[in-house]
């Protein structure tokens, strides 16, 4: 394993080794070959988004932040099965995102400067719209 490699899999979370297998059975997950397609679009379309902010734009299957959580360790975990599929998935500073082959750290840079942008952008509407009030 090459160190960009591995530097990548340490952002990869896994399920817990002892706890993993009941924390799937206790989900109860009901993934078709479907699902899995439609969930790596999402992902893709969504990148850097919160647990809470990606059971909201999921539409097609009912998560809660926790079972998504497990989900997407879990299809870190388990590379063989899901990788190419659907995942891996980074997790850096409480936001996922997809891994993109070898240009992963450029998602995760891009990605978090157009969060940052997005929440400029409210603020400065805001501040028109406090500005056209007081006109």
């Amino acid at each position: 394993m090459s160190l960009k490699q591995h530097r990548f899999m340490k952002k990869c979370p896994i399920l817990d080794y002892q706890l993993g297998i009941k924390q799937i059975q206790d989900c109860d997950f009901d993934f078709t070959e479907e699902f899995y397609e439609k969930f790596q679009n999402s992902m893709i379309e969504n990148p850097g988004k919160s647990e809470k902010e990606l059971c909201y734009l999921i539409k097609f299957y009912k998560f809660k932040p926790e079972t998504l959580s497990i989900a997407l360790k879990m299809f870190n975990t388990y590379k063989n099965t899901y990788h190419n599929v659907c995942g891996p998935y980074i997790y850096n500073q409480k936001n996922w995102y997809p891994v993109y082959a070898e240009k992963y750290t450029d998602t995760v840079i891009i990605s978090q400067k157009n969060k940052d942008l997005c929440l400029q952008i409210k603020k400065l509407r805001l501040q028109i719209e406090l500005l056209n009030k007081i006109q």
